[in-house]
């Protein structure tokens, strides 16, 4: 057995390491490669007080190719009942039992979007949203739509699970949204 393993411990060391590379591609792509569309931060708490939330998202997760990167669009608005025009950092948080990936928006416009709500002020335009998602951040599993607003003094936070959820498969990424 010995000798055996000398005589074929070029292609023994060979197999190791692709092993170990099959095991960890993913994630060094993730880290290392990915620009756009990763989580900002992994399993944060929720807050535990929530203030009324109205918010929209869309109803189809766009496919679309930004900087190089094959990625998918999630758009939508998201305001304080209570102050609608207040300006905040939108997040949207995808919820599943064992994991909460917390991912950035940027600030969008699109016509009639919230134009068309009955509570529209001007100044609203700031609530409408784009999220960036690489399906390369997802592990496979099923995630809900959590939308997080967060006061520009950073302490007020607020949440609402949305009807929103993500199905994650190895090969695919199904977006559905229950009325």
């Amino acid at each position: 057995m010995k000798k055996w393993i000398l005589s074929n411990q070029k292609h023994l060391i060979v197999w190791a390491v692709l092993l170990i590379y099959l095991a960890s591609a993913n994630q060094l792509y993730v880290n290392l490669v990915l620009k756009e569309g990763k989580p900002v931060s992994k399993n944060d708490p929720l807050p535990t007080e929530t203030r009324p939330i109205v918010y929209q998202l869309s109803d189809t997760l766009q496919p679309v190719r930004r900087n190089g990167e094959d990625l998918y669009e999630l758009n939508g608005y998201a305001f304080f009942q209570d102050a609608p025009v207040e300006p905040t950092q939108i997040k949207i948080v995808l919820y599943s039992p064992t994991l909460k990936l917390t991912f950035p928006t940027q600030a969008a416009q699109y016509p009639d979007m919230i134009e068309s709500i009955s509570e529209y002020k001007p100044g609203m335009d700031e609530a409408q949203f784009s999220l960036l998602l690489s399906k390369n951040a997802l592990k496979p599993g099923t995630y809900q739509i959590c939308v997080l607003l967060v006061g520009n003094n950073g302490e007020d936070q607020a949440y609402v699970m949305t009807t929103g959820t993500i199905l994650k498969t190895p090969n695919k990424i199904t977006y559905t949204l229950t009325p």
